[in-house]
C-alpha cells in the first residue's frame, strides 16, 4: 500500500486492516508515534490525517491511503497536546 507521510511517499508491505500506528512504529520505523493506551485516550499515537489530528490506534492503515498523514517527527509537540 502507498502512504503519503511527512511529504514522502511510502510503499509499505502490511496489511490493510493493521492499525495505522503500528505501520507508522514498526514497518517506517517513525518512534516518536507510539503505542499508549490502545483507546485513543493517552495521545501517544497522535498524528494529524489531512491536517486533522486523528488518533493512529483507532485508524486502519487501508483508511488513510490517498491522505496526507504528517507525525511528531516533523511537528512541534504543542500541536499534539490538545
Amino acid at each position: 500500500m502507498l502512504l503519503d507521510v511527512n511529504g514522502m511517499q511510502y510503499e509499505v508491505a502490511a496489511d490493510p486492516d493493521e492499525l495505522l500506528v503500528w505501520v507508522i512504529h514498526e514497518k517506517l520505523g517513525l518512534t516518536k508515534t507510539r503505542f499508549g493506551c490502545g483507546i485513543a485516550m493517552c495521545g501517544a499515537c497522535k498524528v494529524l490525517v489531512d491536517g486533522q489530528v486523528t488518533q493512529s490506534c483507532t485508524i486502519k492503515a487501508k483508511d488513510v491511503q490517498g491522505k496526507k498523514i504528517t507525525t511528531r517527527e516533523v511537528l512541534p509537540e504543542e500541536i499534539f497536546s490538545s
